[in-house]
C-alpha cells in the first residue's frame, strides 16, 4: 500500500508543534515529538545505526558490540525503524512488585514504524544522548540494487495504519496483526529472519531490517549464537543497568523510584521484570526466573544484533545486504523545517 510521502510532510513552525502523542495513561516520559531540518542525507535503502542509551546498550556492551539501534532510510524524508517508548508505571500496590506496565514493556509501542525526519531527529536525540549517527549504503555496486528493493518494499508492500495526534502522521505496520517491539527477541530471534513470526509478532530493530531483507529479495541474515560468558555479561549488564539507572534517577527507567515508597527495593524490581522480560519473555513478575536463565547452559540466545545487520564487529558472512558497505554521518542540513513524532 504506497504512500504519497510529500503529501504527509507537514512542515509547521517549531512554536506550533505539539508536546506528547498516542501515550495514552502510559505515562511515559519519552519525547514523542519535534521539528529538524527537512531531509537528512542517507539516501533511499541506506542502513543507518547508532549507538544510544538505555537497557539495549547495556546488552549490547554485554556482548562486547556496538550499535544499538539499525534504521532502514526510506529515501530523504522518510525512515523505517522498530522502536518502544518506554513504560509507564503501575499503581499501588502492583508498583511495588512490578513497577512497569507489563503490557507496555511486553509489546512495546508504536513497533515497526515508519516516521518523518522530526520524529527520526526527536527519536535519535529527544531521549538521551546518542555517541554516533552513521549510515552505510553501497551505491558503486550491484549490492545497492539489494537494499533500496528492501526500502521500497517496506514503503510500498507492507500493511500499514495511519496514526496522528492530532497535527502529525506516521504510519504503523503489520504482519497480518501489530508488530510489537519485544525485548525478547534479543535472547531469541525466532522465525523472524526468514519472513515468519515471533510468539507476539515482535520484533526489534535489526530482526525487523532482516525480516524486510528476506521478504524483498528472497536471501536471509542469519542469526548469530552468543557464547555462554556473553549471555552471563549481557543478562547482568542489563538488570545491573537498569537497577542502576534507576537509583540515580537517570536513563530509559530513571521515573521509576521517584513517586511510591515501598518496604523493598523498587529499583532491584524493576531491573529484574526487565531482566525476565529480555531473557524469557515474562514481562509481569519480579522473580528469579531471569537467573535460571542466565546460568543454565541450555538456554541459548540465537540473536540477530545492530552490528551484525552492518556486518561489524567481527560479524562476517551474515547475509546482510548492508555487510561492507560504505559508511557515512548523517546530517540534518537541508532548507525548511519538518515536524513530527514517532509515537
Amino acid at each position: 500500500m504506497a504512500r504519497l510521502a510529500l503529501a504527509l510532510s507537514v512542515t509547521v513552525a517549531l512554536g506550533t508543534l505539539a508536546s506528547s502523542a498516542l501515550a495514552g495513561s502510559s505515562g511515559t516520559a519519552d519525547v514523542a515529538c519535534g521539528c529538524t531540518s527537512a531531509s537528512w542525507n542517507a539516501p533511499v535503502g541506506a542502513l543507518v545505526r547508532s549507538r544510544g542509551t538505555g537497557p539495549v546498550r547495556d546488552v549490547i556492551n554485554g556482548i562486547g558490540e556496538s550499535a544499538t539501534h539499525v534504521i532502514i532510510s526510506n529515501g530523504l524524508s522518510w525512515a523505517t525503524h522498530a522502536s518502544m517508548f518506554s513504560p509507564g508505571t503501575n499503581g499501588w500496590p502492583d508498583y511495588c512488585s512490578t513497577p512497569l506496565k507489563a503490557n507496555e514493556l511486553q509489546n512495546g509501542f508504536p513497533g515497526l514504524e515508519q516516521i518523518n525526519m522530526g520524529a527520526m531527529y526527536t527519536y535519535t536525540y529527544g531521549n538521551g544522548a546518542n555517541e554516533y549517527f552513521r549510515y552505510q549504503v553501497d551505491t558503486l555496486t550491484s549490492g545497492y540494487c539489494k537494499q533500496q528493493s528492501v526500502a521500497q518494499w517496506l514503503w510500498n508492500s507492507v500493511p500499514y495504519t495511519t496514526l496522528w495526534n492530532g497535527s502529525y502522521y506516521f504510519y504503523k505496520l503489520n504482519n497480518g496483526a501489530t508488530i510489537n517491539y519485544t525485548l525478547y527477541q534479543f535472547r531469541d530471534v525466532e522465525g523472524v529472519p526468514t519472513g515468519g513470526y515471533s510468539w507476539n509478532n515482535g520484533m526489534v530493530c535489526s530482526s525487523s531490517a532482516a525480516w524486510a531483507q528476506y521478504k524483498a529479495v528472497g536471501t536471509a541474515v542469519t542469526p548469530y549464537y552468543y557464547s555462554q560468558t556473553q549471555k552471563v555479561n549481557a543478562i547482568n549488564a542489563l538488570y545491573n543497568g537498569v537497577e542502576n539507572s534507576c537509583d540515580s534517577g537517570l536513563g530509559f527507567w530513571g521515573g521509576v523510584g521517584a513517586a511510591i515508597t515501598c518496604f523493598e527495593g523498587i529499583c532491584d524490581d524493576a531491573a529484574r521484570q526487565v531482566a525476565n522480560c529480555m531473557s524469557r519473555g515474562a514481562c509481569n513478575t519480579d522473580d528469579d526466573g531471569w537467573k535460571t536463565v542466565r546460568d543454565n547452559t541450555s538456554y541459548t540466545v540465537r540473536a540477530i544484533s545492530p552490528d551484525r545487520m552492518a556486518g561489524l564487529s567481527g560479524h562476517t558472512n551474515t547475509g546482510s545486504v548492508w555487510a561492507g558497505s560504505s559508511d557515512f554521518a548523517v546530517s540534518w542540513n537541508s532548507p525548511g523545517q519538518v515536524c513530527g513524532c514517532w509515537f
